[in-house]
């Protein structure tokens, strides 16, 4: 983050855009402060751009592996108005942890640290090696299987618990799906999908 001051907001602006290379719509701000006066004008505004927000999640990402002793490789893209992440390291298994429960605890804490680094909420998807992409084509042929299951039985199905990106993952092949509906129960880590049949 960074402030700029200024007469008018517009110049605040301008100035933040000179200094950042950006143009006003790859700027994200907010008026800290703002005085109007008969003599005096001044407006505080402080501001992002999304390369401040990657190599935030760089930094961080990377102070934490190294502190591990882990070399890695990364790369960054924005798709969709979230941040993807996908690292490479020489302990991958290790980080993913059993089901991935250490990669969604990563994911967690980094997407804290920058939506609190940069006061906004940032989407951010941390993957490591390609897993999460596997796991969502598993789960997706997972939901397809059973679906149909449920089609032709019309018995409901309840799923093994999931982690909420999966379940997400669920629902939405679900919806389009004929004469299915989903519903999420329970709580945490227990937190499952039920598929049920749906008449006409």
């Amino acid at each position: 983050m960074k402030n700029y001051e200024a007469k008018t907001l517009e110049d605040a602006i301008n100035n933040a855009c000179q200094d950042l290379g950006v143009t006003p719509d790859q700027l994200t701000y907010n008026v800290i402060e703002e005085k109007k006066g008969l003599f005096s004008k001044k407006v505080v505004i402080e501001c992002f751009t999304e390369n401040m927000v990657e190599e935030f999640i760089e930094n961080y990402l990377r102070t934490i592996l190294t502190d591990l002793g882990y070399d890695v490789e990364m790369a960054i893209f924005k798709q969709d108005d979230r941040i993807y992440v996908n690292l490479d390291t020489d302990h991958n298994s290790i980080l993913i942890g059993k089901n991935g429960v250490i990669l969604r605890t990563l994911n967690f804490i980094t997407k804290n640290a920058v939506s609190t680094a940069f006061k906004e909420k940032i989407e951010l998807s941390l993957d490591i090696n390609g897993y999460k992409e596997n796991r969502y084509k598993k789960v997706t042929a997972l939901a397809k299987r059973f679906g149909k299951q449920v089609q032709r039985t019309h018995v409901d199905v309840a799923l093994d618990p999931l982690p909420a990106d999966e379940r997400k993952v669920i629902h939405q092949v679900i919806a389009d799906m004929d004469h299915l509906s989903t519903k999420s129960q329970g709580e945490g880590r227990n937190r499952f999908i039920t598929i049920h049949y749906v008449e006409d």
